[in-house]
This record gives structure tokens, sequence and C-alpha cells, in this order.
């Protein structure tokens, strides 16, 4: 699954190693094993959405298990697919499949009529990290990544952890009063005191320099495999100000960054407005800075977005870049990538993506 995080791709290699996309395909794997072959499982559909900022899911719809006269689905299904079994789904073509999400049953359902279904629900490790219970620890620690360390390891059944460690050192323990989930992505990046992301992405949970993987996936042309493709940039033109206070100089601290979305854009103002953000936290020049960074950069993604329909990639996942070409100098870039809907039905395979960002 790594390979999906660093590799890349051209539209002729796609085309040879999916066949022309033809036949589409998904498989559930236990314990390695592909439960579809071994159950001779009949899959009516298969929604996998994989997402940047929530948790990932995979939907996955079984028909032909339904026993009408007993009124029960096949109970060796029903044993192999329990609620917590820890499963890996991949989708792809009958040529090739890739797994693109490891995570847990978390619901299993029934949709009875015509077609009457098993519905299986995997979700990924953030839905155990969001509904975990609130955790009232004192995390001892030399700085932010090592406390990101210690969360993860109790999730190690689902994934393994890639962190980029931060350069800060601590000077008393870091209190947590969260889930595991808010904890990271809110009171560490989302306050800004380091400037991370983190997300899923297969059997890997990262906790890394955002937007680090700077190579694009592919390039999709429109008229080609790009079905589909929306783009709007909004206007954006803030100045951001931090202040904090160094206990030990005894002096203030104060940090600025300025966001506009493009420089070509008209002010509508005369004067650039002013959000103003007072952080205890931001004691030296570093974490103003950073501080003051990280909210200008949330800012400007916001005003920035895409959204696509392309034939079914099982490489398109969120936390990557991909290029789009052959439209329009408004359109025609870079986007990263936030989250993306692979579909397989009795109408084929695609997918589905958004993004934001472009550079």
């Amino acid at each position: 699954m790594s390979d999906l995080m660093t590799g890349t791709c051209t539209y002729d290699e796609l085309v040879n190693k999916y066949a022309n996309f033809h036949v589409p395909a998904a498989r559930l794997y236990v314990n390695g094993k592909d439960v579809v072959q071994e159950l001779e499982l009949d899959i009516r559909s298969v929604d996998i959405t994989l997402s940047l900022n929530t948790e990932s899911t995979a939907v996955i719809r079984l028909v032909n298990l339904y026993d009408r006269e007993s009124r029960s689905f096949d109970s060796k299904v029903k044993n192999k697919l329990k609620l917590g079994t820890v499963v890996e789904v991949g989708i792809g073509y009958m040529s090739e499949i890739q797994k693109v999400l490891k995570g847990y049953v978390a619901a299993l359902g029934a949709e009875f009529g015509e077609n009457t279904c098993l519905v299986v629900t995997v979700a990924d490790v953030r839905r155990l990290m969001m509904t975990g219970g609130v955790h009232h620890v004192l995390h001892v620690v030399d700085n932010y990544s090592d406390a990101v360390q210690t969360i993860l390891d109790q999730y190690s059944s689902l994934c393994t952890a890639e962190i980029d460690a931060t350069s800060d050192q601590l000077d008393r323990p870091l209190s947590q009063q969260s889930t595991d989930y808010d904890f990271i992505t809110r009171e560490l990046i989302g306050r800004g005191r380091c400037e991370r992301e983190f997300f899923v992405s297969g059997d890997t949970v990262y906790f890394r320099e955002s937007c680090k993987e700077k190579e694009s996936i592919c390039t999709m042309e429109f008229g080609r495999e790009l079905l589909q493709f929306s783009v709007e940039t909004g206007y954006v033109d803030l100045q951001v100000n931090v202040t904090g206070y160094n206990q030990q100089e005894q002096n203030i601290v104060t940090a600025t960054a300025t966001v506009k979305q493009v420089e070509a854009q008209s002010s509508v103002l005369a004067n650039t407005p002013v959000h103003n953000i007072v952080d205890p936290e931001a004691d030296t020049q570093d974490k103003a800075d950073l501080r003051a960074k990280a909210y200008a950069g949330g800012r400007q993604a916001l005003g920035k977005s895409g959204r696509g329909t392309c034939v079914g990639l099982p490489e398109l996942i969120p936390g990557r870049f991909v290029e789009i070409v052959m439209l329009e100098e408004l359109a025609n870039q870079k986007y990263y990538i936030s989250s993306v809907t692979h579909r397989m039905d009795q109408d084929g395979f695609f997918t589905e993506f958004e993004a934001g960002g472009g550079n």
C-alpha cells in the first residue's frame, strides 16, 4: 500500500496495468486471505471513501447470501466478517487489484428487498480514535511528535505509524483531555502547535509535514480519463497577527503572515483586513511564526477547490497531488487531493475526487 504514497504513473501505464479498464473487481482480505474468492462472494456494490480530514470507510453490499426459508444470511460469511474483524479492502480490475484501505468491521447491516444485501462497513483507525472516549493523560515527552507516537502505538493492529519528528523542546508534561483524534488534530495541529497533517492511507497513519509528496501521481487529461471537472478560486485578502509572551525574557512576541489567493486579484478594501490571535503558548518567535503561518495557510487552502470524476483509478488517494491539463488556465494546475470516492456497481467503476490548494 505504501507505493500509492510515493508512486507515479502515466496514462499509458495505467491502461496496460488495468487492461484498458475492463472488468472492474473488488476484494476483501482477512488475515491476508481473499475471502471474496474463498467464500465465492457476490459483490453488488462497493463505495470506498478515503479522506484527508476524517475517517475513511468502505461500504460493501453482498448479495445471494440470504436464505428465505431459514430467513437468515450465510453464517460462514457473518462469522468471517463479524464486528471488529480487521479487513483490507482492494479495488481495481481483474488484471490487478490495489489495496486502498485497512480497517475493521465497524458495522454489519442488511437491506431487504428484491436484491437483499448483507452490508459490511469497514472503517479505518480514525473512527476508533474518535469514539474511544475522552482521555485524561499527561504525556511526559520531549516534543509533540513523541506524544503522537505514544498514542498511535495503541493502534498497531490496524496500522503502522510514519511520523515526521517535531523539533520543539517541551519543558513541562503535555496534558491531554480529549479523544486521541481531537488531541492530535485540534490541540496539536489545529492550534498551530506543530505544522503537520494527520491522516491514514492504506495501512499507514501519517503525522507528517503538509503536502510532503510534491510530485503528482499522474497527469489527467479532460476527455481521456478525466470525465468531469469543476474548479473555484475564491477571494482571500487577510493579514494574520499573532501575539504571545516570553516569560523567561519578559517580552512580547509577535508574528505576521499575509494571505492573498492570487497576486492578480483586486483589493476590495483600502486596507487589508487583520485577524488578531492572542496565544499564550506562542512564547518564542519560532512558535509565533508557526502559528501565524498555519492559520494563514488554512485560510488560503479554503479559498480554492476542485472536484472531478474519472475512470476508476485506485492510484488516486488523499495526501497526493494530481495535475489537470487540457482545460483552461484557470483549471490547468496541480491540486492536492483531500478526498476520494471509489464507486463500483452495475454501471462500472468510477472515481470521484475533491482537491484544493493548487500550486
